[in-house]
């Protein structure tokens, strides 16, 4: 089955835009939907503040490589936002210290997430993404410019659910 989604800019902040994927149909970007997961009051509300503090940080200072965890392959930029002490992830491809693209995430529950059945769909989502994003770049369809990503955002994924 196929999917359609686009990459929307969701917020501007002084050092970095943050865009989130919004799949067809949707209302909700995937980040929103991340955090619509984890409501206020639930066992995760420290695991999100530090998440919400870690975006305010890169907000301020710019999506700088030390502050992420590679998640994806060798080269892609998908990542997830530094968790130490939690099993919570969000993941997010990094093209730039200036553009940020966020997927969703979730409770890690296997010893890597190609094993999870509820984190390995947002991870390939972002990696194909990346190699979309790349393809594109190459042949001039897409531009980065300062913060912004400029051209065709909308993508097709096949999906293997």
């Amino acid at each position: 089955m196929k999917r359609k989604y686009s990459i929307e800019l969701i917020e501007e902040h002084e050092a970095v835009n943050y865009y989130s994927i919004i799949l067809d149909n949707e209302e909700l970007s995937e980040l929103e939907k991340f955090f619509e997961k984890f409501p206020e009051g639930c066992e995760y509300d420290d695991d999100i503040d530090w998440i919400i503090a870690w975006l305010d940080k890169i907000g301020e200072t710019g999506a700088l490589e030390r502050y992420f965890r590679y998640e994806g392959r060798y080269g892609d930029g998908v990542s997830a936002i530094p968790i130490e002490t939690s099993n919570l992830r969000l993941y997010c491809l990094r093209l730039s210290d200036r553009i940020l693209i966020f997927g969703n995430g979730g409770v890690k529950d296997c010893d890597v997430w190609q094993n999870s059945d509820s984190l390995s769909d947002y991870v390939e989502t972002l990696m194909d993404t990346s190699r979309f994003i790349i393809s594109r770049l190459a042949n001039g369809k897409l531009y980065l410019v300062d913060k912004e990503i400029i051209g065709n955002l909308i993508f097709t994924r096949d999906e293997k659910k």
